[in-house]
């Protein structure tokens, strides 16, 4: 009887019954992997965790020329816009625009990831539910160019955040002590990022795939991350010249040349030279090798100095391994250090601060195991609690559609 029901009501209405069917995810950003930053790491494992239950696309930006336009992979699909110039951080691309308004209307649920300047606009491009992933505020930094840009993207996430049924943020922390999110409070649920390297931690070792020698009696303090102002290499290597120990030696892993907006590499050489031996640069690392890098250090450093760094996820990946980890008091980013209670904050741009944070963290190495250090992280930071809030958020916001889909 209610398989006859249901045949009439189809018939009558038009619609066909699709209760098998997967609900569409259109995951937008401006860059995207093999791009790597916090907010590209952050969405591909919004797309990665979530590809076998939704039918998951990601719209992004062609940054590098060689890039496919639509690229299969994990189980959900990428598409590239092609950008007509870069512009500071950014890029501007009509054919992102274009692409969105066709790739949402077959969507469910947009998921757009902040900062992007086109946020605004893309927002009020479509009626479908929409589900932002506030990443980080824009840091009112740089010279004029760069300030130019800046306001645009605040002005267009304003734009945003008044459309969005749903706002994601990193931590609660970093949401209480943002100014654009004041007014929207109400809307805003903490889903910490996942923690992509968890499955590995009892992997075994294979120290054959670092890019250098782990020397013996020696104290590693590492880095990852991009080359970039916000990042406070700067401030890094002016407290290395200050530790100044001959059985201590710093690894210093990440991207500094294709990085959006360019590096600071240049500013940093010659004081590099200066730091000779006690630092080693690695550059960019394979996820394989930052593995390894992670195992291999004793204590990762984390020295950010504005809101751009919104987290800072290579903490908990270096925890997974038994790091332990300094970094600056921020809010968002002194989450994992009070959560785990593992580690050592300091001021952020203070290089005599930082350089008492790594002492004092090197001590308590001596003490502290690896192993209570990745239990610690492990029972707060996980793919399961990140993959389940996000298909919470999603089957909410998409409980009236996808049920019925209209046949014409």
């Amino acid at each position: 009887m209610v398989c006859v029901l249901q045949v009439f009501v189809s018939l009558s209405l038009g619609f066909a019954l699709s209760p098998s069917r997967k609900k569409k995810l259109l995951i937008v950003l401006n860059y995207y992997y093999p791009y790597v930053s916090g907010v590209s790491e952050y969405a591909r494992s919004v797309a990665e965790s979530l590809a076998n239950t939704y039918d998951v696309t990601v719209l992004t930006g062609k940054h590098l020329p060689d890039l496919p336009d639509v690229e299969s992979r994990d189980g959900y699909t990428i598409v590239r816009a092609k950008p007509l110039f870069f512009f500071d951080k950014g890029y501007i691309s009509i054919n992102f625009l274009r692409l969105f308004r066709k790739l949402q209307k077959e969507a469910d649920i947009v998921n757009l990831h902040y900062p992007m300047l086109e946020s605004g606009v893309l927002a009020s491009l479509t009626k479908k539910p929409i589900l932002m992933t506030y990443q980080c505020d824009m840091a009112l930094v740089g010279g004029v160019v760069s300030r130019l840009a800046v306001s645009l993207v605040r002005w267009s996430g304003r734009r945003a955040i008044e459309r969005s049924a749903r706002i994601v943020t990193l931590s609660s922390d970093y949401a209480a002590h943002s100014d654009a999110l004041q007014s929207a409070m109400e809307k805003v649920v903490q889903v910490y990022p996942a923690n992509r390297f968890e499955n590995a931690a009892n992997t075994p070792a294979n120290t054959a795939v670092l890019p250098c020698e782990v020397q013996e009696g020696k104290r590693i303090v590492g880095f990852v991350g991009r080359f970039v102002k916000e990042k406070g290499i700067d401030v890094l290597l002016e407290a290395i010249s200050r530790v100044n120990d001959e059985n201590v030696v710093f690894w210093l892993a990440g991207d500094y040349e294709g990085v959006a907006g360019g590096s600071v590499m240049d500013e940093l050489s010659a004081r590099l030279k200066s730091l000779g031996n006690q630092v080693v640069l690695l550059g960019r690392l394979t996820d394989d090798q930052l593995i390894e890098f992670y195992r291999a250090i004793d204590v990762l450093v984390l020295p950010s100095v504005n809101r751009f760094e919104a987290f800072g996820m290579v903490q908990m990946e270096a925890m997974t391994f038994g790091s332990l980890v300094v970094t600056t008091n921020m809010s968002g980013v002194r989450e994992v250090v009070n959560r785990t209670g593992f580690g050592g904050l300091a001021a952020p741009g203070d290089s005599v601060s930082l350089e008492k944070a790594i002492r004092s963290v090197l001590e308590m190495r001596e003490t502290c195991s690896r192993e209570k250090v990745t239990r610690a992280v492990l029972e707060t930071f996980n793919l399961q609690e990140f993959s389940s809030a996000y298909k919470k958020l999603i089957d909410e916001l998409s409980s009236a559609t996808g049920v019925l889909e209209y046949r014409a």
